[in-house]
């Protein structure tokens, strides 16, 4: 980030840090025990430093306890600033039709106030249930005469980080490895676009090790993957056992084609831009499924047959509400499964299995996505 960019950004979370301690100093004020308004202000300035390191310095190492502090301060942040944003609000146009007393405009700050906690210990707690939830997909044309299911693992969106660490990501590989997976797909975000914020990359390799399956793992990069310190980036990945696929593809089992894209608006550089896949589509023919590893569900207007399963994550599904109505409204799809007709290529969507930005989730879930993937030897039913 460039130092005019850092600058108006920081200066603008400064100033709403700056509303938001108003608002706690004009409640505090009045209860009788509160007496020292300078030690809110210097909590809430150490507070909002912390959430400008963590989040504006991309390429660097802040420590694992001030990035979680940082990135905490940021969900606490986003709900007072909109909470009390909007009791603001209300009462102003309220004060416009009646009159408001000032018992009833302190109820209104503290039922806010009480909101804002109430929300941001759900939000927290729920980012960090992971949920398994299961597709069965048929999908036409095998090498064989004979159906098959595998069964894969998908998980996207790990955003691994201050937040997102290795105790987290433990707990993600155990809970993959109770499926017993065939295959395990990563559609992309493993990063979050620092490498740096990695605070034990050994035991990050260790965890990914041990994920178990048949045939594998298997990654395509995501728009946060990107950066500065893509190349050790990508040499985690390598060293952890992961196959890469940056717009290639592998036959697994003998029955599917594994194809990974590049993303196709990365933050940062990438190690190439993204290339057109249909001439390795059509060196390559129709007989076998494929199953695409693409990051971001905007991109599936590219693909047209009906043997393709697109496995896409990048929206979060909003993360937070109301957020969850504007990507539903964005995307074709921004969660779930998804198929235009029966000659089009099927399509999941997932949540994700981390978080970016605040470390919450309110009206969404952190997923591990199980598909049973049954392919037919003559045409699907």
């Amino acid at each position: 980030m460039n130092k005019f960019a850092f600058l108006i950004i920081g200066s603008l979370f400064l100033l709403s840090n700056y509303y938001i301690g108003k608002k706690f100093l004009s409640i505090l004020a009045q209860f009788s025990f509160f007496k020292y308004p300078l030690i809110l202000w210097l909590i809430i300035g150490v507070l909002a430093l912390t959430s400008m390191l963590t989040l504006l310095l991309f390429d660097a190492n802040v420590g694992g306890l001030i990035g979680k502090i940082g990135s905490y301060w940021l969900s606490f942040w986003f709900l007072s600033f909109v909470i009390f944003g909007l009791s603001d609000l209300v009462l102003t146009i309220a004060k416009k039709i009646i009159t408001v007393q000032a018992k009833s405009e302190l109820i209104v700050w503290l039922v806010s106030t009480v909101l804002i906690v109430v929300l941001f210990c759900y939000g927290s707690w729920q980012a960090q249930q992971i949920k398994t939830i299961s597709y069965q997909v048929t999908i036409d044309k095998s090498a064989s005469n004979r159906p098959k299911t595998v069964k894969a693992v998908l998980i996207s969106d790990l955003h691994l980080g201050y937040v997102n660490d290795a105790k987290k990501l433990e707990k993600i590989v155990t809970k993959i490895n109770q499926l017993h997976p065939d295959i395990v797909f990563i559609s992309g975000d493993l990063f979050d676009g620092n490498y740096k914020a990695l605070q034990d990359t050994q035991q990050m390799e260790k965890q990914f090790k041990r994920l178990s399956s048949t045939y594998g793992t298997y990654l395509c990069w995501g728009n946060h993957d990107a950066g500065e310190t893509f190349e050790k980036m990508k040499a985690l990945v390598k060293a952890s056992n992961i196959t890469l696929l940056e717009d290639e593809m592998t036959v697994v089992g003998e029955e599917l084609l594994v194809v990974g894209r590049k993303d196709s608006s990365p933050i940062g550089s990438q190690d190439g831009s993204r290339k057109s896949i249909q001439e390795q589509f059509n060196k390559v023919g129709n007989k076998l499924p494929k199953i695409i590893l693409d990051h971001q569900p905007s991109n599936i207007d590219e693909y047209k047959h009906a043997n393709e399963l697109i496995l896409s994550g990048h929206t979060h599904q909003g993360q937070i509400f109301p957020f969850n109505l504007v990507t539903k409204a964005y995307f074709t799809v921004d969660y779930g499964y998804y198929r235009k007709n029966e000659n089009s290529p099927q399509v999941i969507v997932s949540s994700g299995v981390g978080t970016w930005g605040p470390p919450m989730r309110i009206g969404t879930q952190s997923e591990i996505v199980q598909i049973d993937i049954t392919v037919n030897g003559d045409h699907a039913k």
